[in-house]
């Protein structure tokens, strides 16, 4: 009973896809995109989110926004194939990321290490675009890692 009853209860592919894009290109959703979890919400600029929501709200995003978010469900298929060039070639890698980003796992970054030791990794005070609010320090350890170049 409870199966027939959960079942009857699930939405159609469409509906569910228009409530996906209703979510993804909400203006709280775009806000969250920025901000994450960070407790100093005050460092960030407003305009941020709310410039990437009209963009959002231009003729044809929704499409285009739509289909890149249901094409990242491919990206884990290629994972064994990048992880496997990235032990073979052992490149040098700087990875960059904010702390309260609830788009990743917090984990992920450290996770290089494992196909690539040397791997250079930082986990800033930031959101998802860390540049919001950590532009200065990305900067520094960007020119550090470039002009470390042998």
């Amino acid at each position: 009973m409870l199966q027939t009853s959960l079942s009857a209860k699930k939405s159609s592919p469409v509906n569910c896809e228009s409530t996906q894009r209703a979510n993804l290109l909400s203006l709280p959703t775009t806000r969250t995109r920025h901000v994450g979890n960070d407790p100093n919400v005050a460092a960030y600029d407003p305009d941020l989110w709310r410039d990437e929501f009209a963009f959002l709200g231009q003729p044809g995003q929704a499409d285009i926004q739509s289909d890149l978010f249901y094409d990242y469900r491919t990206n884990m298929e290629a994972y064994p194939k990048w992880q496997a060039w990235m032990r073979e070639k052992q490149p040098r890698l700087l990875v960059i990321r904010g702390k309260y980003d609830l788009s990743f796992d917090l984990g992920e970054p450290e996770r290089y290490r494992k196909d690539v030791p040397n791997a250079q990794v930082h986990i800033l005070d930031a959101g998802h675009f860390a540049l919001d609010t950590a532009a200065d320090e990305i900067a520094a350890l960007v020119r550090a890692f470039v002009h470390a170049i042998p």
